[in-house]
C-alpha cells in the first residue's frame, strides 16, 4: 500500500508538471480555473509519458531506470518554461491542510481498495507478460508469434513497465490503474466543488457520469475485478467521460465574453483531440471517441490551415509509436486488425491473422453458422441477447440510450445548444463500434453510460432551481469540505474493517504477488520456453501464464524459431518460409 501510494504522488507531480507545460505550448486558453487546469494536465501528462515510454520500448527496455531518465528529463523541459512553472507553484501555494488532508485520505482509501492481489484472468494471460516483455527487453519483432494476444500493444502496459521492477516479487501491476482511480476521486470532489460555487453544465455533467458509472462498476464483478489489474479497459472508459467533459468546458467557456476577447490565439480545441489519440494508444476501443474528436476539431477550427497543421502534427506524434510498436511485434500496425499489415519475416501467416481478427472483433463469427433463410446478423444478434444476462443488461442500456439521445437531440435544438450535440455524437458512434466489433459490457459502458448522462444532466440543468443550485444554497463550501472529510475517515474505515481485507497489515507496504502456476519446460526448434502445465484443468486461472519467466506460452507453431539465435529471445522471432 506505502508502495503504491509513494508512486501516485511522484507519478502526480511528473504528469501535472508536464501536461501543464502542454497547455501553454498549446495555448489553452479556455481553461480557466485551476482544478480544471489541472486535471486536464495530469491526464495530458500520463498519456505523454505513456507515448514517449512505448516509443523508447522499440529501441530499449522500459527498465525503472529509464522511468526515472524520461520523468526526469520531462519534469526539467517543462519547469523550463515560465508560464508553466509559475502554474505550477500556483498550484502548490493553493495547497491548504485540509487538501491535503482530504488527498492523503483518498489516496489512502484508494490504496485500500487496489492494493490486493490481481485476479483478473486477462492480466494472467497477457497483461503482465506483455509489460514483462517491455520491462525486459522492449518491443520485440514477432513476439505475438509465440502467442497471438503478445501483439496487443498498448502505451499503458509501458506506462506500467518501469513500475514493475523485478525486485517488486510480481506484487503492483495494479498501481496504474489505481492511480487512475486516485485522479477520478479528485475530479469528481474537485467537479462537486465548483458546482457549489459556480455552476456550470461541464461540471454537472462529470458529476452525473460518474454517479452513474460507480454503481455500474460496483454491481459488476468483472468490472471491479479489472480495476485491481493493469487492463487498458479502465482509462478508456474514464477518457471518454473526460473528453466530453473537456468539451462541454471549452462550450462553457465560449459563452463568456471576457474569455473571448482575452487572447488572439487559441488551440483549446486541440485539447479532446489529444485526450482521444492517447486513449486509442491505450486500447482501439477508443477510435469513435478519436473518430468524432477528429471531426470536432476540423469544425470548430473553422478549417484554419495552421491550426490543423498543429492537429495533424500531434496525431501524428502520438499516434506514430503505437503504430511502428504494432509492426515491431506482430507485421500488424493496428493489430489484431488485418488493416495495413506487412509481409515481414516475423509475420504471422495471412490465416493466423484472420483467425485471430474474427476471435476478437468479428463477433458474428462467434455463434457458428444460421438457420437457412435467415439473416446472419439478426441471428447472431438473437444468440448473443440470450448467452448471457450481462448482454442483456447492455441490451436494455442501449434502448435507454436511445431514449436518452432523442430527448438530448430535441432539447438542444430548442436551446440551441448544438455544441452539446458532439456528446451525442461520441456515445452514438461509440455504441454503434463496440456493437459491430466486440459487444461485451466492459468495453461498451461509457459510451453507454454517456447519453443518460447528458439526459439526465439537461434534464436537471433547464428545470428550474435546478439541484446544484439547491445543494449550493443549503451548503456552505466550509462545511461540505468537513462533511467530506467525515465521509473518507469513514470510508477508509469501512474498507479497512471489510472481510476481504482481513491481510492488510501483509499489505501495508505491497500487495499480495500474483499467483504462481505449475509450468513444464518445451522446446520448439531453437525456441525454449515455459507453459502453464494443468493444460486440462477446470480452472482457467491455472492454465494461464500469469507470473511465469519469460518467454511463458502454450503452444509454439513448429515454424517459429529464433531471429538472432546469438542475442536469444531478446533479438525477436521469425517464421521459417
Amino acid at each position: 500500500m506505502l508502495y503504491f501510494i509513494s508512486v501516485w504522488f511522484i507519478l502526480l507531480v511528473v504528469s501535472s508538471v508536464t501536461g501543464t507545460a502542454l497547455l501553454h505550448l498549446l495555448n489553452a486558453n479556455r481553461f480557466v480555473r485551476m482544478g480544471d487546469r489541472f486535471i486536464l494536465a495530469v491526464w495530458l501528462g500520463i498519456i505523454t509519458l505513456s507515448v514517449i515510454l512505448l516509443a523508447i520500448s522499440l529501441i530499449q527496455p522500459l527498465s525503472p531506470l529509464i522511468g526515472i531518465l524520461v520523468t526526469g528529463l520531462l519534469c526539467s523541459f517543462s519547469l523550463s518554461l515560465k508560464p508553466a512553472r509559475k502554474e505550477f507553484i500556483a498550484y502548490l501555494t493553493n495547497l491548504s491542510r485540509s487538501k491535503i488532508l482530504i488527498l492523503l485520505g483518498i489516496a489512502v482509501m484508494v490504496a485500500l481498495l487496489t492494493a490486493r492481489q490481481v485476479t483478473w484472468l486477462d492480466t494472467g494471460l497477457y497483461h503482465y507478460s506483455v509489460i514483462q516483455w517491455l520491462a525486459q527487453f522492449g518491443s520485440v519483432p514477432g513476439v505475438a508469434l509465440l502467442f497471438a494476444n503478445f501483439g496487443f500493444t498498448s502505451s499503458w502496459f509501458a506506462f506500467a513497465a518501469p513500475l514493475n521492477a523485478e525486485i517488486l516479487d510480481d506484487r503492483v501491476s495494479a498501481v496504474t490503474n489505481g492511480f487512475i482511480l486516485l485522479i477520478t476521486v479528485v475530479h469528481f470532489l474537485i467537479c462537486l466543488n465548483h458546482s457549489l460555487k459556480h455552476q456550470q453544465f461541464s461540471d454537472a455533467l462529470m458529476i452525473t457520469f460518474l454517479l452513474m458509472l460507480v454503481p455500474i462498476v460496483a454491481r459488476l464483478d468483472s468490472l471491479l475485478t479489472i480495476l485491481v489489474s493493469p487492463s487498458p479497459d479502465i482509462p478508456v472508459l474514464l477518457l471518454v467521460g473526460v473528453v466530453t467533459w473537456a468539451i462541454s468546458l471549452i462550450s462553457d467557456a465560449q459563452m463568456m465574453p471576457e474569455l473571448n476577447t482575452r487572447s488572439p490565439v487559441d488551440n483549446s480545441q486541440i485539447i479532446p483531440l489529444f485526450l482521444s489519440a492517447g486513449a486509442v494508444t491505450f486500447k482501439l476501443t477508443a477510435l469513435p471517441l478519436l473518430f468524432v474528436a477528429s471531426l470536432y476539431v476540423i469544425f470548430n477550427q473553422r478549417f484554419e490551415a495552421r491550426k490543423l497543421l498543429i492537429a495533424g502534427i500531434i496525431l501524428v506524434a502520438l499516434l506514430t509509436p503505437l503504430l511502428l510498436s504494432g509492426i515491431v511485434t506482430s507485421g500488424c500496425p493496428l493489430y489484431p486488425s488485418s488493416f495495413l499489415c506487412l509481409d515481414l519475416p516475423w509475420s504471422a501467416s495471412t490465416e493466423d491473422i484472420q483467425s485471430v481478427a474474427k476471435s476478437t472483433h468479428q463477433w458474428t463469427n462467434w455463434y457458428g453458422s444460421p438457420p437457412s433463410g435467415v439473416n446472419p446478423w439478426l441471428w447472431s444478434l438473437w444468440v448473443w441477447f440470450r448467452s448471457s444476462g450481462r448482454n442483456q443488461l447492455m441490451s436494455f442500456f442501449i434502448v435507454i440510450a436511445i431514449v436518452s439521445m432523442t430527448y438530448s437531440v430535441r432539447t438542444t435544438f430548442v436551446s440551441r445548444a448544438y455544441q452539446q450535440l458532439w456528446l451525442v455524437a461520441i456515445g452514438v458512434a461509440g455504441i454503434t463500434f463496440i456493437m459491430s466489433t466486440s459487444p461485451f459490457f466492459r468495453f461498451g459502458a461509457a459510451y453507454l453510460i454517456l447519453l443518460p448522462a447528458l439526459a439526465t444532466t439537461i434534464y436537471i440543468w433547464v428545470y428550474p432551481n435546478n439541484l446544484f443550485s439547491k445543494l449550493a444554497s443549503q451548503y456552505h463550501v466550509k462545511q461540505w469540505r468537513k462533511i467530506l472529510l467525515i465521509f473518507l475517515l469513514f470510508m477508509i474505515t469501512l474498507i479497512a474493517v471489510d472481510k476481504t481485507n482481513h491481510n492488510f497489515v501483509s499489505r501495508f507496504i505491497l500487495p499480495p504477488p500474483i499467483r504462481q502456476v505449475q509450468i513444464v519446460r518445451k522446446q520448439v526448434n531453437d525456441i525454449i520456453y515455459f507453459s502453464p502445465s494443468a493444460d486440462n484443468s477446470t480452472d482457467r486461472h491455472e492454465r494461464i501464464c500469469w507470473a511465469t519467466e519469460l518467454p511463458c506460452a502454450f503452444e509454439v507453431p513448429q515454424d517459429v524459431k529464433l531471429r538472432n539465435p546469438e542475442i536469444g529471445i531478446r533479438g525477436g522471432f521469425v517464421r521459417q518460409r
